[in-house]
C-alpha cells in the first residue's frame, strides 16, 4: 500500500535489536492525504517505521515536506495502524516537485555542478552545438531518413550559432557523420521490427517518484542515452548509468518493466585506435536492478530536499574529485565572489555585501516561482480532465482525424475540437499533446499549428490526438537564474553602481547640436522631444513613462533613429513579441536598415519575416548578418538565449518595461553599455505567481530612485477626455491630457455613426449596464447575454464590427459573449497594448469583488484605457459599490 502527506515530526536515526540483529530505523509522523488500501486520511497522522537503506530519508526530511511512501507493510497496536517500509518500499521527499532526470546526472557528477548549471545556463561552445545536432540527427535516424540528409538539414540549421563558433559547415559535417556512423553502426546489428517499438525524445512524468524528462530513445521500452563523448571503459559511466536509470524507474511506474540500459558514446568510432586503448565499441548496456532504481530515488530525495530549503550545495555532499573537473576553475570563482563554501575552494575578490544579499535574495524568489511552476506540473495528474478544460489549461474530448509524417521525419496530427472549447493554449505554443492521459497515456511535446474547429499539431512521434495541455515551461526562470548570475558577477561595476543605488545616472550632451545649441527632435509635442533627448544623452540609464496612447512606439522609433544616426548599435526588445515587432515595425518605417530580428518563426508577425534572422544556412553568412546588424530586435526571454548572451551593444532599448521582473530585464539590459527603459506601472505588473521580489520590475524601482532620469509622456492621442478622465486622476495624478482638441472631443459620430439610433443609456462616451445577472463560476451568463444586447446596439448604430472589443476577466466569460457575438473578445492581458473605437468591459462579479480584474487596479486602467470614443462597462452596481475604488469608478461611469 501507499502512504502520502505532510510531514509533521521527523525522528533520529537509530539503532535498534531485532530477530534478525541489529538494524537501524527512523521514525516519521505523516498528517495522512492519501493511504491507499486502508488507513485514516484527512486531518489523521500516521506513523511510518523507515528501515534499512530509507532511514537516511531523515537526514534531508523536514516538518513540512511531503512525503510519499510505497509498498508499505501495516500493523496494529493499541487500536491504531502503524505503517513500515518493506524490502520492496521506495520513499519520495516532496514528490510535488518534479527533478528533471539531467539535474539527478549532474548532482551524481557533482552536487556542485547541478547548482553551477542553473546559474550559468547552456553556453554557446562548439562541443553543446556539435551535440545537439548529433542528436538530433539519431532521431532523425531512428525516423528512417537518410544519413547524409539529415546531417545537411542538421548542420544547415545550426548555421548562426557556428558562424558565431568560427566553424565551417564541411568540418561540422564531417565530425557529425563519424560520430553518426556509432549510430548508424549499431542500428545496423539486427533488423528492426515493429516489434522494436522505437521512440525517439519520449517524454515522461512520474507523479509518484517526482522525476520528469525526454528519454533519447526507448527501445522495445529500454532505455537508450546518446552521449556525444568517449568512453573507452567497458562498463558505462556511473552518472549516465543514473540517468538511463532514471527513465527505467518512470517507465516501470507506468507498468513497462526496464531492466537493461545502453549507453551509446558515439566518439568512440570517432577517434583512431591507434590513439586510444580499452573498449571502443560504442554501445555499452548494463543491467538495471532495484539498487540502482533506489539510488535514483535516494539522490531526487536530496535535490528536492536542498530545493525545499533553497540551500546552496557545497560539492561535499558527494565523492566527485575536484581536481578532475572540468568545472573546477568555474566553481572557484563564482564561490569566492559570492562568498559560498566550496569543496574546490575559492578565488577571487568577493562582491560587496549589498549585492550579495541582492543575489541572494533574488535567488530565493526565482526559486520561489519555479515552485509555483511545479504547482501547475501537479495539476496534470490532480486535476481531473473536466478541471484543466474548466482552468481554461486544457483541450479536452478532442476527435483525433489523422497523422501525416513529413519530410522531415517529424509528424502532423489533426483533431476536431468541441464548439465550446477554450483554453490559453495559443497558435505557435509548444504543448503537452496526448492520447486523453498526458501522465500515464502516451504524451508528446508538441508544436500548435492551428487552433480553430480543427486542431492541427506537429511533434517527433505519433499519436491519436485527444488531448492538449498547456506545459509549464521553467524556460523563463532558468534564463532570470543565468541573467541574475550574469549581472552579479560579469557586469561592469560602473553599471552596478547605479543599479545598487551608489551613484547617480549620469549623461552627456551628446543631443547638442554643431551650434552647441540643443537639437530637437520632436517639434510638436514637448515631452516626447525630452524623452528622445534624454535618451540619446544617457550614459547610463534612461526611463520614459509612457501612459496609454501617449505614442511609446512613435517615440521609441524617434529615439532608435537617432541612436543610430549617432552609430550606435542598439537592442531593441519588450517582454513579448507582438511589443517587439511592433516597435521594429515603427523603426522600419523611418528608413533604418540593417535590421535583424531575432525570434521563431512562430513567434514573428507575419509582415516583419522578411527582417528575421535566420538561424540556417551558410554559418559566415549567418554570423555576419546578426554582427553587421544596426538594430537587433528581440524578446527579453530570447535576450537570455546561448546566442543572445554572447552578443554585445551599445545601448539597450527595451519596451513593456514596467511588465518585466528585474532579473527579466536584466537579461536585456547585461548586453549593453547604457540602456533605456520604456514603461509604465501603472499598467499591467509583471507577469508571475510567487508574490516576492518578482512583482515589482526594475523600471518601478528605478524610476522611484531617479525621478530625474525619467520623463513622463503626458499627452495622449486615443482617447475622449470623457474617457481619459478616470485614469488620469487615479493613476498619473491629473497629469495625463488630450493632445489637441480633436482628439478630446472625439466621439462615434465621427465614424459616420447615427448617435441618435443607440438607447439612450449607451449615447454618453462612458456609460454603465447592470445586468442584474449571476455569477455561476468564472461566468455569467445574464451578462454575456446584456453585453451581447450592447454589441448589437452599437453595431445597430452603424459601427463596424472590427472596431468593438470586449474585454472579460475570465477566459470561460470570454467563451460566453464569443458563442453571442463575433467581434473581438479577450482578457484584459490580451488586449494590452491594443485599442478599438469601442470597448465593452464585463466585470463578471456579483455581490463581492473576485477575480482578476479586481485584484490590481493597474488591470482595469490597462481595460477602461483600450477605448477611443465609447466606453461601457457591464457589471453589478452594488458589488462595486463595496469598494471605495470602484465606487468612484461606478460613480465617475454614471455622471
Amino acid at each position: 500500500m501507499q502512504l502520502r502527506g505532510r510531514l509533521v515530526d521527523v525522528g533520529d536515526e537509530r539503532e535498534v535489536d531485532t530477530e534478525y540483529g541489529s538494524r537501524s530505523l527512523a521514525e516519521v509522523t505523516v498528517r495522512v492525504d492519501d493511504a491507499e488500501g486502508g488507513g485514516a486520511v484527512g486531518d489523521a497522522t500516521a506513523r511510518l517505521t523507515l528501515w534499512g537503506k530509507w532511514t537516511h530519508t531523515v537526514e534531508h526530511a523536514d516538518p513540512g515536506m511531503e512525503l510519499l511512501a510505497t509498498d508499505l507493510e501495516t500493523s496494529e497496536y493499541r487500536g491504531e495502524t502503524g505503517y513500515a517500509t518493506t524490502g520492496d518500499s521506495r520513499v519520495v521527499l516532496e514528490p510535488g516537485f518534479l527533478i528533471d532526470v539531467t539535474d539527478i546526472r549532474s548532482w551524481v557528477q557533482c552536487p556542485r555542478m547541478y547548482y553551477l548549471n542553473k546559474l550559468s545556463g547552456i553556453p554557446l561552445n562548439y562541443p553543446v552545438v556539435k551535440g545537439t545536432i548529433v542528436h538530433e540527427v539519431f532521431g532523425d535516424l531512428l525516423r528512417d531518413r537518410d544519413l547524409e540528409d539529415a546531417i545537411d538539414e542538421r548542420v544547415e540549421g545550426a548555421g548562426l550559432e557556428l558562424g558565431l563558433l568560427g566553424r565551417e559547415a564541411d568540418e561540422v559535417r564531417d565530425e557529425v557523420r563519424r560520430n553518426a556512423a556509432a549510430i548508424e553502426g549499431w542500428l545496423a546489428q539486427g533488423t528492426l521490427t515493429e516489434e522494436d517499438a522505437w521512440r525517439s525524445e519520449y517524454t515522461l512524468i512520474s507523479p509518484t517518484f517526482g522525476i520528469k524528462g525526454r528519454a533519447d530513445a526507448l527501445r522495445r521500452g529500454m532505455p537508450v542515452e546518446l552521449k556525444t563523448g568517449k568512453n573507452t571503459n567497458r562498463e558505462p559511466r556511473f552518472q549516465d548509468k543514473i540517468q538511463a536509470a532514471a527513465y527505467a524507474l518512470v517507465l516501470a511506474e507506468r507498468g513497462v518493466p526496464a531492466d537493461t540500459g545502453t549507453l551509446l558514446y558515439t566518439k568512440n568510432t570517432a577517434v583512431e585506435r591507434t590513439e586510444e586503448t580499452g573498449d571502443l565499441s560504442p554501445a555499452k548496456e548494463f543491467s538495471i536492478g532495484d539498487g540502482l532504481l533506489d539510488f535514483v530515488v535516494r539522490t531526487r530525495n536530496e535535490i528536492a530536499a536542498m530545493e525545499w530549503e533553497t540551500d546552496v550545495p557545497t560539492g561535499y555532499e558527494a565523492d566527485a574529485r575536484c581536481e578532475y573537473c572540468f568545472e573546477q576553475d568555474t566553481c572557484m570563482v563564482v564561490s569566492g565572489r559570492l562568498d559560498q563554501e566550496s569543496k574546490a575552494g575559492q578565488i577571487g575578490a568577493t562582491v560587496p555585501e549589498e549585492e550579495r544579499e541582492y543575489f541572494e535574495r533574488f535567488y530565493n524568489a526565482i526559486e520561489a516561482e519555479r515552485r509555483q511552476i511545479h504547482a501547475e506540473y501537479r495539476k496534470l495528474w490532480e486535476q481531473s480532465p473536466r478541471e484543466r478544460a474548466d482552468d481554461d489549461r486544457a483541450l479536452i474530448g478532442l476527435e483525433p482525424l489523422d497523422r501525416t509524417q513529413r519530410g522531415d521525419g517529424r509528424w502532423e496530427m489533426r483533431a476536431r475540437k468541441p464548439d465550446e472549447s477554450v483554453s490559453k493554449l495559443r497558435e505557435g505554443d509548444v504543448a503537452l499533446a496526448s492520447d486523453g492521459d498526458p501522465v500515464a497515456g502516451h504524451a508528446e511535446l508538441c508544436r500548435i499549428v492551428a487552433l480553430g474547429a480543427e486542431v492541427r499539431i506537429t511533434a517527433d512521434e505519433p499519436l491519436d490526438l485527444a488531448r492538449l495541455d498547456v506545459y509549464p515551461s521553467e524556460i523563463g526562470v532558468d534564463r532570470m537564474l543565468t541573467a541574475l548570475h550574469d549581472f552579479v558577477l560579469k557586469a561592469d561595476p560602473d553599471r552596478k553602481d547605479v543599479l545598487f543605488g551608489r551613484r547617480d545616472p549620469e549623461f552627456s550632451n551628446r543631443s547638442l547640436g554643431p551650434d552647441g545649441d540643443r537639437e530637437t527632435f520632436v517639434a510638436n509635442n514637448a515631452a516626447q522631444d525630452r524623452a528622445v533627448r534624454l535618451a540619446v544623452d544617457a550614459d547610463d540609464v534612461a526611463l520614459i513613462h509612457g501612459p496609454p496612447g501617449t505614442g511609446k512606439t512613435h517615440t521609441i522609433a524617434r529615439i532608435v533613429a537617432e541612436l543610430v544616426g549617432r552609430g550606435d548599435d542598439v537592442l531593441l526588445s519588450a517582454f513579448t513579441n507582438r511589443a517587439v515587432d511592433n516597435a521594429l515595425d515603427a523603426v522600419r518605417e523611418r528608413g533604418i536598415t540593417g535590421l535583424a530580428r531575432v525570434g521563431t518563426e512562430h513567434g514573428v508577425r507575419e509582415d516583419m519575416l522578411d527582417v528575421r534572422l535566420e538561424q540556417g544556412g551558410d554559418p559566415n553568412e549567418r554570423a555576419a548578418a546578426l554582427r553587421d546588424a544596426s538594430v537587433v530586435a528581440a524578446t527579453t526571454a530570447t535576450c537570455g538565449s546561448r546566442v543572445m548572451r554572447e552578443q554585445s551593444f551599445d545601448v539597450a532599448l527595451i519596451d513593456e518595461a514596467s511588465q518585466l521582473t528585474e532579473p527579466g530585464t536584466l537579461a536585456a539590459v547585461s548586453r549593453a553599455d547604457r540602456f533605456v527603459l520604456v514603461g509604465d506601472h501603472e499598467q499591467l505588473p509583471p507577469v508571475v505567481r510567487a508574490e516576492n521580489d518578482l512583482q515589482t520590475s526594475l523600471f518601478e524601482r528605478l524610476i522611484e530612485t531617479y525621478p530625474e532620469a525619467s520623463v513622463l509622456l503626458d499627452r495622449q492621442y486615443r482617447m475622449a477626455q470623457r474617457i481619459q478622465a478616470f485614469s488620469s486622476r487615479e493613476f498619473y495624478d491629473g497629469a495625463l491630457r488630450p493632445a489637441d482638441g480633436s482628439v478630446a472631443a472625439q466621439r462615434l459620430s465621427d465614424l459616420g455613426v447615427d448617435e441618435s439610433a443607440l438607447p439612450e443609456s449607451l449615447r454618453d462616451r462612458v456609460a454603465f449596464v447592470d445586468p442584474d445577472g449571476d455569477r455561476i463560476g468564472n461566468t455569467n451568463p445574464a451578462e454575456a447575454d446584456r453585453v451581447a444586447d450592447v454589441v448589437d446596439s452599437y453595431l445597430g448604430a452603424g459601427v463596424d464590427r472590427d472596431d468593438i472589443g470586449v474585454i472579460a476577466p475570465f477566459r470561460a466569460q470570454v467563451a460566453e459573449i464569443d458563442r453571442r457575438t463575433e467581434v473581438a473578445v479577450d482578457t484584459v492581458d490580451r488586449f494590452q497594448g491594443s485599442a478599438k473605437e469601442v470597448i465593452v468591459v464585463s466585470l463578471v462579479a456579483t455581490g463581492s469583488l473576485d477575480g482578476p480584474l479586481f485584484e490590481d487596479h493597474r488591470r482595469v486602467n490597462v481595460a477602461l484605457t483600450r477605448a477611443r470614443k465609447a466606453l461601457a462597462l457591464v457589471g453589478d452596481a452594488d458589488a462595486l459599490a463595496t469598494d471605495p475604488f470602484y465606487a468612484g469608478l461606478l460613480a465617475w461611469a454614471r455622471q
